[in-house]
């Protein structure tokens, strides 16, 4: 039987990070192995006590295993999780700018292609938000963006997504109906550029809605 044990400083981890290091952890060995062995994999993850543990001879102490807890959670704050690419888009959507710049950095650049009033390049965080809001007020609110999926590839998180809107004023009168990537990177837990592409024949709709 399989037997993968973790000890970690005390109060580094959650319970809920225990779990989940136990399941990534079986995991692993599966992937090694192969599907025969999971109903044998055993992990369990433990803690170690300040006092009780060394380091190549040097005590670890009550203060260094805090140190340790705090660099954890600060590296955590920022780490590009699902979690914190969902929280991204619900920042935008709240208007709040306060909650926004948690997300989005100031200075990052967002790139729309096509041919159309809304394509282009956007420099700054204050552009950018100008062309979210574009999109509201041209669809006279009916923009959408639904989730379809997110990728991640360490700070490169693709942004999968089916964007729908009505229009109907003296520009155009049509729907939107398209299938959308959104390339984003992050530096330092912010999102610092984006860059949107179409599915199909999404881009000749996408022009032909935003004129």
């Amino acid at each position: 039987m399989p037997i993968i044990r973790v000890s970690l400083i005390e109060g580094f981890a959650s319970m809920a990070e225990k779990a989940q290091i136990t399941t990534e952890m079986t995991d692993a060995l599966v992937a090694v192995m192969g599907e025969v062995a999971r109903p044998f994999v055993y992990v369990t993850v433990d803690d170690m006590k300040p006092g009780a543990t060394s380091v190549g001879g040097n005590l670890l102490t009550e203060e260094m295993m805090r140190g340790g807890i705090v660099s954890s959670e600060q590296e955590l704050a920022v780490k590009v999780t699902p979690r914190r690419v969902k929280d991204a888009y619900a920042a935008l959507d709240s208007g709040d700018l306060a909650t926004i710049v948690q997300y989005w950095d100031k200075d990052l650049t967002w790139s729309v292609p096509g041919s159309n009033a809304l394509s282009g390049r956007y420099q700054g965080l204050e552009a950018f938000l100008k062309y979210v809001a574009a999109r509201r007020e041209l669809s006279g609110g009916s923009f959408r963006s639904e989730e379809e999926q997110i990728m991640i590839d360490g700070h490169l998180t693709a942004y999968l997504c089916r964007e729908s809107a009505i229009r109907s004023d003296a520009e155009c009168s049509c729907a939107l109906a398209a299938d959308v990537v959104q390339l984003l990177h992050w530096e330092n837990g912010k999102v610092v550029s984006g860059q949107e592409a179409f599915f199909g024949d999404g881009a000749t709709g996408s022009d032909a809605f935003w004129r």
